[in-house]
């Protein structure tokens, strides 16, 4: 990515401004653990956009890191953990194409409506044994409706699993041009 898709995407989020706050996403929901012991588990927010799926964790008691391209999206997201009165969350503006990722540091990855896959190794490696992944984001069914996507940005029937060969499959749906996929890491990694 590049400053123009970072001004891209500002400006994409500066035009949402107005709209309400969004609730954190289902399949996290449905999924993400919660932290049962009084030690800190840490989460991984991979193009967080507005933050939402980072707020609902650190209200869970995880401590986060939330990533995106848009230093918008993030203040904006800053400011929602600011009125929730939550302290957990580290915001860091990343260009995902160039991101370095710490091996071994995280219970919980999750990335919602995106896909560059060179990030994939870098989740296998920085999840803990143990630790799990939540990822979802559209398929090449969504050419149906958007044509002009580019077809590099969209996953192909079944392709998210071969990702994670070896690990716990929690769940894997394709539900139009939707791809669905939680899996743990084996803890013996």
């Amino acid at each position: 990515m590049s400053a123009k898709d970072r001004d891209r995407w500002d400006k994409i989020y500066y035009e949402r401004a107005l709209q309400a706050y969004p609730p954190p996403d289902a399949l996290l929901v449905a999924y993400a653990p919660r932290p049962e012991s009084p030690a800190r588990h840490v989460a991984l927010d991979l193009a967080a956009g507005l933050c939402q799926n980072a707020i609902w964790l650190a209200e869970q008691g995880y401590l986060v890191n939330a990533m995106d391209i848009s230093r918008v999206a993030l203040e904006r997201g800053r400011a929602e953990m600011a009125m929730r009165n939550l302290r957990n969350i580290n915001f860091i503006p990343t260009d995902l194409s160039e991101v370095t990722l710490p091996d071994a540091v995280y219970d919980l990855v999750c990335c919602f409506r995106f896909l560059d896959r060179s990030l994939f190794p870098k989740i296998r490696a920085t999840l803990r044994p143990g630790g799990m992944v939540i990822y979802q984001t559209f398929n090449v069914r969504r050419l149906e409706d958007h044509p002009d996507m580019r077809r590099e940005f969209l996953l192909e029937p079944g392709e998210l699993p071969t990702f994670f060969p070896g690990w716990e499959v929690l769940h894997d749906e394709e539900v139009g041009d939707i791809s669905r996929f939680v899996a743990r890491k084996p803890a013996s990694s």
